[in-house]
C-alpha cells in the first residue's frame, strides 16, 4: 500500500519523529482533559495531591487506574490513530486492520502465547540474576528498588475480591494494552522501521526492543522482548495487526485471571513457579519445541494464504 496521507511521502526517520512527538502532545493533551474529568469522579484532594507531586498511587488505586488509562490513551492510542491517518489516511488499512484474519493463524496465535509461558518465566529468571559491574552498582541498586516498587504497586492494582474489580482489570490491563501497544509498536512503529530499514526481520526486532524499553522495567527486559517479537512475527506472517492484539490480550488476560485466582485462594498455583525446579527444564524444553513448530505452521499457513492472494490477483488480471 503507497502511503496516501499528508505526511506520506516524507523520510521514515522524520515519521518516527512525528510519531515521538504525536505521544508526547496527546499525552499532555489527554492527560490535562483527564484532570478536569477527574474533579467530577474523584474527590478534589485527591487531584490535587497528584497536580502537586504528593500523590501515592498505593493509597488511592482507583485513581491510579484512572492515571493508567489516561496514559495508555495518550501514550499509545490516540497517536497511533493520528499517525495513520497523518501517513496512510486510510487508518485501518494503515493499521492493517481492515481484513478479517485467518482463523487458523488466531488459533495457532493463542497457542503459541500459552506455549510461551515456561521460556517467559525462564527468561525472567535469567533478568533477575541482572548483575552490573561494581562501578555501576548505584544503576543496580535503582533498577532493583524501582522494580520493587513497580511489582507491589502491580500487585496492589491486581489484589481484587470481587468479579466487578476482575473485569475492570481485564479491560485496563489486557483490553486497552492489547489495543493501543498493538497500535503502536506493531501497527505504526514496526511499518515505519521496516520502510526505513527495507528489512522486515529488523523492523520486528527494533521494535520489539523499544516495546520492552519503553516499558521502563528493566528486570523483565527479556521476556517483554520476546513477547514483542513474537507478536511482530504474527503481524509479519499474517499481514493482520488483529491476530497481534488477540495473543497479546490473551497473554495479559491470562496473567490477570491467574493472579486473581491466586490472590482469592482459587488455586495454590503461580505461573512463574512452571518454570522453576526440575520439572521446570521439562516444561521450557517442551515449550521451545512448541513455540517451534507452531511458529513453523504459523508461517507456513502465511504463505499458503500469500500465494492463494497472488494467484486470485493474476486471475483477476
Amino acid at each position: 500500500m503507497k502511503d496516501k496521507g499528508l505526511l506520506g511521502n516524507i523520510h521514515p526517520a522524520l515519521k518516527l519523529l512525528v510519531l515521538a512527538m504525536l505521544s508526547f502532545i496527546s499525552l499532555a493533551i489527554i492527560t490535562f482533559i483527564g484532570i478536569i474529568f477527574a474533579f467530577i469522579f474523584f474527590d478534589t484532594s485527591i487531584v490535587m495531591q497528584m497536580l502537586e507531586g504528593g500523590m501515592d498511587l498505593m493509597s488511592n488505586i482507583e485513581f491510579g487506574k484512572y492515571v493508567q488509562m489516561l496514559s495508555h490513551l495518550g501514550m499509545f492510542v490516540v497517536p497511533a490513530i493520528l499517525f495513520a491517518y497523518l501517513v496512510g489516511k486510510n487508518i485501518k488499512k494503515y493499521l492493517s486492520v481492515d481484513k478479517k484474519p485467518d482463523m487458523k493463524q488466531v488459533f495457532l496465535g493463542i497457542c503459541l502465547v500459552v506455549a510461551s509461558f515456561p521460556l517467559i518465566g525462564f527468561l525472567l529468571e535469567i533478568n533477575m540474576k541482572l548483575s552490573l559491574p561494581e562501578f555501576l552498582a548505584p544503576l543496580e541498586r535503582w533498577i532493583y528498588s524501582s522494580e520493587e516498587a513497580a511489582q507491589l504497586l502491580t500487585d496492589k492494582f491486581l489484589s481484587v475480591t470481587t468479579t466487578k474489580g476482575l473485569i475492570i482489570n481485564i479491560l485496563l490491563i489486557a483490553v486497552l494494552p492489547a489495543f493501543g501497544e498493538e497500535f503502536i509498536f506493531r501497527g505504526a512503529l514496526m511499518r515505519t522501521l521496516k520502510q526505513w530499514t527495507n528489512n522486515a526481520h529488523l523492523a520486528v526486532w527494533l521494535s520489539a526492543i523499544i516495546f520492552s524499553a519503553i516499558h521502563i522495567q528493566f528486570l523483565g527486559f527479556l521476556p517483554r522482548l520476546f513477547l514483542g517479537a513474537l507478536f511482530g512475527y504474527m503481524v509479519m506472517y499474517s499481514g493482520s495487526l488483529w491476530i497481534a492484539i488477540i495473543a497479546h490480550f490473551v497473554n495479559n488476560a491470562i496473567a490477570v485471571v491467574a493472579f486473581y485466582f491466586y490472590h482469592n485462594n482459587y488455586t495454590n498455583v503461580q505461573l512463574e513457579e512452571i518454570s522453576k525446579g526440575q520439572s521446570g527444564l521439562v516444561y521450557i524444553l517442551i515449550s521451545i519445541i512448541l513455540i517451534s513448530l507452531l511458529m513453523f505452521a504459523y508461517w507456513r499457513i502465511g504463505r499458503i494464504n500469500e500465494e492463494k492472494l497472488k494467484s486470485t490477483v493474476e486471475e483477476t488480471d
